[in-house]
């Protein structure tokens, strides 16, 4: 899972690297190996964890196991090195084991060693992606966090700010913290002296926008939907993932669906631009309770065009992704889409 720092004089917003063609190609099975940076690190952990849980004898394992997670990914796998090193043209990170070794990492590579380990310290967990819209497509922007099961729920960690919300019933999921808006804020429990984080509110940049963020999507364990906007008459996904359906099988993870708002009226055709497919099952394109169903096997690299059984009124499509029985992998990658 990765991200890219690029955005005012490349260092604040927080932008789309092609996720969406690295991350379908690895299925399940396809589990990356830990290296050994990562094996001393685990073992870090586990000896920590045995030492907080000798003192703090009422504390949840869970919750003790992913606060030092965090915090060691947090002060290992630094997005201010990572500025650095892509500053200076140097190669950058693209596994756990790399951005372990180089010290550097943003938001996604911080997420994707987390869950990695995670996995190996018996933590149910899984990613929380925020997408955030701009004015404009252009000004859209990003961020990941990642939630933890534990307690009968699921509890809300941002691993790029060592941040977790805590209100008087406990740790939070990250739907408590989005349903209480700004006041959210003041339940966050956040290393502050981070030197990334105070760069930020230096460059006058709120680090936990995403909490009351008002045209925001979100996506936990990928299932959710994205809403795309035009760009002149084509919808393009931009610092968003570019694919519709279902790319893992982990069982606390679902499928991306699309919202294409502001659509034109009266077109009878849609045009999408494929640039890649796996599994089976039919994408579907609905308004209203009118739908066009297309089997993906027959969707091919390149521009497909689709006549509609519809014409399309005023208001939004979804596109969605039906897949067969019982469920497996299946999605489509697209890089454009545009009505004729």
């Amino acid at each position: 899972m990765m991200w890219f720092v690029c955005s005012r004089s490349l260092l604040y917003q927080l932008v789309w690297l092609p996720l969406i063609v690295v991350m379908p190609v690895v299925l399940e099975g396809a589990e990356p190996l830990l290296g050994p940076k990562a094996k001393i690190l685990l073992e870090e952990i586990r000896e920590e964890t045995e030492q907080l849980l000798l003192h703090s004898p009422g504390a949840k394992r869970e919750f003790i196991t992913s606060v030092s997670l965090m915090n060691h990914v947090q002060r290992i796998v630094s997005p201010l090195r990572y500025s650095v090193l892509a500053v200076a043209g140097e190669n950058m990170p693209t596994t756990v084991e790399q951005c372990l070794e180089s010290r550097a990492g943003i938001c996604g590579n911080q997420v994707e060693c987390f869950l990695l380990l995670a996995k190996q310290l018996d933590l149910r967990s899984r990613s929380v992606e925020f997408y955030m819209h701009g004015e404009q497509p252009s000004g859209n922007s990003s961020h990941i966090g990642v939630e933890v099961y534990f307690s009968g729920g699921w509890k809300f960690f941002d691993v790029t700010w060592g941040t977790y919300f805590q209100n008087r019933d406990g740790i939070c999921s990250i739907a408590e913290i989005r349903e209480n808006g700004a006041q959210a804020k003041n339940w966050a429990v956040t290393n502050q002296t981070d030197h990334w984080y105070l760069h930020w509110l230096r460059a006058g940049l709120d680090p936990l926008i995403y909490v009351d963020h008002r045209n925001l999507d979100l996506l936990r364990g990928r299932l959710g939907t994205v809403r795309l906007f035009p760009v002149g008459a084509v919808y393009r996904p931009i610092h968003q993932p570019g694919y519709v359906g279902l790319n893992t099988l982990e069982p606390d993870y679902g499928d991306v669906r699309i919202i294409l708002d502001s659509i034109p009226t009266e077109k009878t055709s849609l045009k999408m631009t494929v640039s890649g497919k796996a599994g089976a099952g039919h994408l579907l394109i609905i308004q209203g309770s009118d739908r066009l169903r297309i089997p993906i096997t027959s969707l091919n690299s390149g521009t497909h065009r689709f006549k509609l059984p519809f014409k399309l009124k005023a208001g939004e499509v979804r596109i969605m992704m039906e897949e067969e029985n019982p469920r497996q992998i299946s999605y489509v990658v697209y890089t454009a889409i545009e009505f004729e």
